[in-house]
């Protein structure tokens, strides 16, 4: 996923004075937008899982999900992130005053994740969440030279009733001056995927061929080290496939709507948004399906959201690991795009079995030129052939 904020103006730099203004914001709760989804329920569950690509019965099949151990329907890892009531309204006006005009006009891309899960979102379920950030760090620009900034985020998910931890996610963004990335320029030379019919033919058959583990379990003892975890296509990618993403998703925590719901969003956080090709004014979002704005900030054409990537990942850990089994943790980076027409190969292998039921995956997201664009590690917890079936951890 990436994220612009601020108004149009290219020039906006990064300083000293807009990096010790954005620190202001550290440790402090800050509000998000009202959730997706306010409670656990099965078909926005379903959509959620779909919407990546995933047809999991665990996820999608009500009926399949009552006879696995979880005894109904649970959500998919990330569907979290259509959760979540903040728990504070507003930010101290001292902390806002402090932090006004903090690197306002420059560009904020997501560049990686980890998540902590440790209970699964059932029907009925509600959530709370707690988002502060944590740490503001300066550094050179790698996506184009000039000044960057690294932030670093938390954020916890709560069950309401009783106030379990769902899941930690910690995640951190990359800062970086607008005309810089822009006259960079090194991503106007990445070549276009062009694909023959027989290549998506042959792509076609390969994913027709994928399929999760489901109620067969995966032993503990069956695994070693090296063993492949298999992979997934993921692609050629549309612009389709990245408004399928919102139809599960929803807006994110840019808390966008349409036309009047849009309107009064823009009027609430002018930074946003920017005028359009047509001068009006539309999500700065739209880096990943209007191509004209996404070259303005430096990118060959529109992209996907790392976050995609994220759960692609973790699709292929669940698919592999079966229904007993139970993703514990999962960590990523997202290093390039995943420009439209490219096409992910998502792969994964078994690095370590550090203790009964635990087992340790290397993951990547590879696309079409060989290019890692998504590395990631996880932990899965499998059940044992004595009978033992995975505990859910404890959060630390």
């Amino acid at each position: 996923m990436s994220k612009t904020e601020g108004a149009r103006d290219t020039g906006a730099r990064i300083t000293d004075e807009g990096i010790e203004r954005y620190r202001a914001r550290i440790g402090v709760p800050v509000p998000e937008p009202p959730p997706y989804n306010r409670e656990g329920f099965f078909d926005t569950m379903r959509h959620f899982s779909l919407a990546y690509g995933d047809d999991n019965p665990l996820y999608c099949d009500a009926e399949h999900a009552a006879t696995t151990r979880w005894g109904g329907s649970i959500g998919p890892p990330f569907y979290l992130m259509t959760m979540g009531e903040s728990e504070v309204t507003e930010v101290p006006r001292a902390v806002r005053e402090r932090a006004k005009g903090a690197l306002v006009g420059v560009h904020m891309f997501h560049a990686g994740s980890e998540w902590s899960f440790y209970e699964p979102v059932r029907t009925g379920d509600r959530c709370v969440s707690i988002r502060r950030l944590v740490d503001v760090e300066p550094k050179e620009s790698e996506f184009g030279g000039g000044r960057s900034v690294i932030s670093h985020v938390h954020l916890d998910y709560l069950r309401q009733r009783d106030r379990a931890m769902f899941a930690k996610h910690h995640f951190w963004f990359v800062h970086a001056e607008r005309e810089a990335s822009k006259k960079a320029g090194k991503e106007r030379s990445v070549e276009f995927a062009s694909w023959t019919p027989e290549q998506i033919e042959e792509i076609e058959q390969q994913i027709l061929a994928e399929q999760p583990r489901g109620a067969e379990p995966r032993w503990w003892e069956d695994v070693a080290t090296g063993d492949s975890l298999g992979q997934l296509l993921k692609g050629p990618l549309h612009v389709t496939d990245i408004v399928g993403l919102h139809v599960g998703l929803g807006p994110g925590e840019y808390g966008w709507g349409a036309l009047r719901l849009a309107t009064k969003r823009r009027r609430e956080s002018k930074g946003l948004y920017t005028r359009d090709s047509t001068g009006s004014w539309d999500i700065v979002q739209r880096l990943h399906w209007d191509p004209g704005w996404a070259q303005e900030i430096g990118a060959a054409r529109t992209y996907d959201y790392g976050m995609m990537r994220m759960m692609w990942l973790g699709h292929l850990c669940t698919d592999w690991m079966g229904d007993d089994a139970w993703l514990a943790r999962l960590r990523c980076e997202f290093r390039r795009f995943n420009y439209v027409g490219d096409l992910q190969t998502i792969t994964g292998f078994v690095t370590a079995k550090p203790a009964p039921g635990v087992v340790e995956v290397e993951l990547a997201a590879t696309n079409q030129r060989g290019e890692v664009t998504c590395p990631g590690d996880a932990t899965i917890l499998l059940p044992t052939r004595d009978g033992t079936l995975p505990e859910l951890p404890t959060p630390a």
